[in-house]
């Protein structure tokens, strides 16, 4: 039962860890470092190069998982944007999330003959 309960905790766990990050998925989404900063926008330096990111009256800014505003917003700073791509390749910033961190990899599960023989019979199992 105790096994249950720690899976359990485990698992409620990581759905929060991760649910926060649910909007940075797809391709409204841009994670990065802050090259430069203005009152009207970021530009984003991302994997597959630097995005201009434009703010509106709308745009929510978020650090440390509580309400922000673009004045906290520094270049150097690592972000993550949910927006929506303009014509002009440029992106309208429907949130900011300030220091935005990549979620820890998932670890990969030991193969079932992955395992330590002691040298007691006893423990070992397969």
């Amino acid at each position: 039962m105790n096994r249950i309960l720690q899976i359990g905790v485990v698992l409620a766990a990581s759905a929060l860890a991760f649910a926060h990050e649910a909007r940075l998925h797809g391709a409204n989404a841009f994670i990065g470092e802050a090259v430069s900063v203005s009152a009207n926008g970021l530009e984003l330096k991302t994997k597959t190069g630097v995005v201009k990111i434009n703010y509106s009256s709308k745009t929510k800014f978020e650090m440390s998982g509580k309400p922000s505003s673009k004045d906290a917003l520094k270049a150097g700073d690592k972000v993550g944007v949910a927006g929506s791509k303009l014509p002009s390749g440029e992106v309208m910033a429907n949130e900011v999330l300030i220091g935005y961190t990549d979620p820890p990899a998932e670890k990969k599960e030991a193969k079932k003959d992955d395992h330590q023989h002691s040298d007691k019979k006893a423990d070992h199992k397969h």
